[in-house]
């Protein structure tokens, strides 16, 4: 060996350092740490260009041992000093090279030692390689070529599938198990059940599954359910065949649902996953099933419930609770439950309080443990009560499947039946009026007749005017023609019939995924106008809308788009006259008679900004209305400058903005159910909002679309209090974790809730919402002087010299409420 490491330093030929390689490889163990250097030193900065492919296998298999790959980082690792920039880039594709799918196998075939297994472990599998590689690819500016190396989401995918061919090879399953362990603490191991959750593969998770320890299977099936299955498995709608399915192949999992587990479930918000967990839990124990319900409503009635949690986790554990009372039905526990004194707490608490929202929830529960067991309902039907009577769902019957069949069900695609409707084909379409006026056209052939496309007259025209093939030639005509009238053909269509309502959710889609193929100035504005119709003239369709900003693969500017269309949509339901989409359509009787097309063109032209500009405005109009007077209050006292004679903003003659009457009748109802909910929902669906860099201007946008529904809600919205409290609890959420740095986001914040303060009650601010008053108080105080944007900083000004007011008016109210008397 000796000999073999003189020869490595001496400038061996190719065949010398081949026979030393196949040497080491044919000894089935692993190298010598002195081999390894040398090879390291001496080979391959000098010849590993030069060799042939055979030997440069022979030279990957020897480093792809736990030595070898060891040794090799810690070289990379310390090239930071490395004064020869092009022998660190040899070392670098040399180690990318060792990242095939046989790394695993090489690593294991020389038998290692308990000590070398766990070595192996924390080197690869808990991530040390890959940290310390990042820190040199950044440190070193290296260029990754490997996918398993260009993200940790990558690499834990490769791992998983090193798993994977660990089983196949009947590996040690002790040593697979411990493997697996550690994949699963990476924050992004849903890859792991990407590789493994599948008709495939599946059996071989349990089997390791099987040899954890309990309070580690039951810390993994936590994370299955709340990051895997409810994130990604269940994310978009799906059937009841595919819930049964999944009900099958997770059987083995209802031991360890119990309600501290289900707690973080239903925090999720996803209804089907409700669904799933309710029929698992059916699998235990009548007891422990009986003991589980009790503890579930005790959960449901606790003061920090509903009192201080988001209506939105309330209602999703309202939904379990549901769920799994009518998976009881007839049994002894349930009709015995309206006499038991836990239920009955829990259904009193909920009607004492003074949200009707929360009171709502008890009345579903206690009117639908009635309904099951055959009794007449306690209570009457409300308004409120029935907002929540879609969260009553059908029970799935449980089915026993074999295998097969469950993953067939699993995998089975979610269709929607929709209703068939036999359309005119674009081409049959008349477009045969040229324009000609004398013997131009035979002059000049090259230039075609002008082709006079006609006004989409029902709403399926308008749907094949905007899918219209690109290629046709009269592409851009029928497109833009589209886009000018369909808000003018909406809101007239939505006066009879229900042909709107039919289309709304295809056409919003289709709406929202067009590009800009012809490069028109005004095709935002256009595209935006017209999204704003569809919801005008169907506020059921917000449904549908949220459900695409929270699932939807769009880019920020199309959710930004949707968020637009949202509020301006409801500022015209609400009355409220906004020349963007007043200027869009024509108050003229059906069928239209449009202007020349030169004259329209001309009267439709918009700013070319995008749709924020318009919510822009609208927040410094209410900014302007609302914290004028307040700011400049607050920098003079705070800053100590010499005192003003100011004319009072109130005194000033206000530009009144146009306002009617709402022009639904049930505005007032659905600005909090269609629209503001809903749209509250999606950030607790989606887990909070992450869209990377831009992360910070999307909430901004969302926060402030939130601030402009209850604008719109004020003043005779029945849930414009729980508005209010879901506003300022997701508010506090955010500034927890804000950055002085997110100039928008703290705007819109801060703007939100000098408006609350403008439209609430004094007295209601400091009894119900004293706790998250305090928290932007001192946030504010801590905050405010950093802030380098001079009008937030102002605004940040007038809102702490509010909150600092409020707080010295009733602080006779404040002391009595820590001391338990008021």
């Amino acid at each position: 060996m000796d000999a073999d490491i003189e020869l490595l330093k001496n400038y061996p030929n190719v065949d010398q350092v081949n026979e030393i390689l196949v040497k080491i490889l044919s000894t089935n163990k692993s190298p010598s740490l002195q081999v390894i250097s040398a090879l390291i030193q001496y080979t391959i900065p000098q010849i590993l260009s030069s060799l042939p492919n055979e030997v440069r296998m022979n030279l990957v298999r020897v480093f792809q041992s736990l030595i070898g790959i060891s040794n090799l980082v810690n070289i990379i690792a310390v090239a930071r000093e490395h004064q020869n920039k092009d022998v660190l880039e040899i070392y670098w594709q040399f180690f990318q090279e060792l990242f095939s799918d046989k790394l695993i196998l090489e690593l294991i075939q020389t038998n290692p030692s308990p000590l070398e297994i766990k070595e192996i472990d924390k080197f690869l599998f808990k991530g040390k390689i890959i940290a310390i590689v990042n820190e040199a690819v950044i440190s070193n500016n290296l260029q990754v070529d490997v996918t398993a190396l260009k993200s940790s989401t990558n690499y834990v995918f490769y791992l998983s599938n090193s798993l994977l061919t660990l089983y196949r090879t009947n590996y040690d399953l002790n040593n697979i198990t411990m493997f697996m362990k550690s994949v699963l603490k990476f924050d992004t191991f849903n890859q792991f059940f990407n590789v493994f959750f599948n008709s495939e593969n599946w059996q071989y998770f349990t089997s390791s599954f099987d040899l954890l320890k309990k309070f580690e299977r039951r810390n993994l099936i936590k994370k299955f359910y709340i990051m895997y299955i409810s994130r990604i498995y269940l994310s978009v709608k799906n059937t009841d065949e595919k819930l049964l399915g999944l009900y099958n192949i997770l059987g083995f999992t209802c031991e360890y649902l119990d309600s501290s587990i289900l707690d973080s479930i239903i925090v999720c918000g996803n209804r089907d996953l409700n669904r799933l967990v309710a029929m698992l839990i059916t699998n235990n124990p009548e007891l422990q099933l009986d003991s589980l319900v009790l503890q579930l409503l005790s959960n449901w009635s606790t003061e920090e419930s509903v009192n201080n949690e988001p209506i939105t986790f309330q209602e999703s554990r309202t939904h379990m609770l549901l769920q799994i009372l009518s998976r009881r039905k007839g049994s002894e526990f349930l009709k015995q439950l309206v006499k038991n004194k836990v239920f009955l707490d829990a259904i009193t608490t909920r009607l004492s309080s003074f949200s009707d929202n929360v009171k709502a929830l008890g009345v579903v529960v206690a009117d639908h443990v009635c309904e099951l067991n055959g009794d007449e309902k306690i209570f009457k039907f409300t308004e409120h009560v029935d907002n929540y009577s879609n969260l009553i769902e059908h029970v799935i019957k449980i089915e026993k499947l074999t295998y097969d069949e469950a993953w067939r069900a699993i995998k089975s695609p979610y269709v929607e039946e929709k209703e068939e409707i036999t359309t005119a084909s674009v081409s049959k379409l008349s477009l045969q009026q040229a324009d000609s006026d004398d013997e131009s056209d035979e002059e000049d052939p090259s230039i075609p007749p002008r082709i006079e496309i006609p006004s989409p007259i029902y709403i399926k025209d308008l749907m094949e005017y905007l899918n219209v093939d690109t290629k046709h030639d009269n592409a851009y005509e029928m497109r833009r023609k589209a886009l000018l009238e369909g808000p003018t053909l909406l809101r007239r269509k939505s006066r009879n019939g229900n042909e709107v309502r039919l289309f709304s959710e295809d056409l919003f889609s289709t709406l929202l995924g067009l590009n800009n193929q012809f490069d028109d100035k005004d095709f935002e504005n256009l595209k935006l106008n017209n999204l704003i119709a569809v919801i005008v003239t169907n506020p059921d369709v917000t449904f549908y809308v949220f459900k695409l900003l929270l699932t939807g693969d769009y880019s920020l500017q199309q959710r930004i788009l949707i968020l637009s269309a949202t509020s301006l949509a409801a500022r015209e339901l609400r009355g409220l006259k906004d020349d963007v989409v007043t200027k869009s359509f024509q108050r003229i009787d059906f069928p239209s008679k449009m202007l020349p097309e030169n004259l329209h063109n001309k009267y439709m032209e918009l700013e070319t900004s995008s749709s924020t500009k318009y919510i822009d405005n609208i927040q410094t109009e209410l900014q302007d209305t609302l914290m004028k007077e307040a700011s400049s209050k607050a920098q003079d006292e705070i800053l100590g400058k010499g005192k003003l004679v100011r004319i009072s903003a109130k005194l000033k003659k206000q530009p009144g903005k146009q306002v009617d009457s709402p022009i639904i009748n049930d505005y007032f109802k659905i600005i909090a159910s269609n629209f503001y909910f809903p749209l509250v929902n999606v950030w607790y669906e989606a887990g909070t909002i992450d869209i990377g860099h831009y992360s910070p201007i999307f909430i901004a946008h969302y926060i402030k679309t939130l601030m402009l529904l209850i604008h719109c809600a004020y003043p005779s919205s029945t849930q414009l209090r729980d508005m209010v409290k879901e506003f300022l609890i997701l508010s506090c959420s955010i500034i927890r974790k804000l950055s002085l740095q997110q100039l928008p986001l703290v705007e819109s914040i801060v703007t939100g809730v000098l408006l609350i303060f403008d439209i609430l009650d004094e007295q209601d601010l400091i009894s119900y919402h004293h706790d998250e008053l305090v928290l932007i108080q001192n946030w504010l105080m801590i905050s405010w002087e950093s802030i380098i944007d001079g009008k937030i900083k102002s605004l940040c000004a007038g809102l702490l010299l509010r909150v600092s007011e409020l707080f010295q008016k009733f602080e006779r109210t404040i002391i009595d409420q820590t001391n338990s008397l008021y």
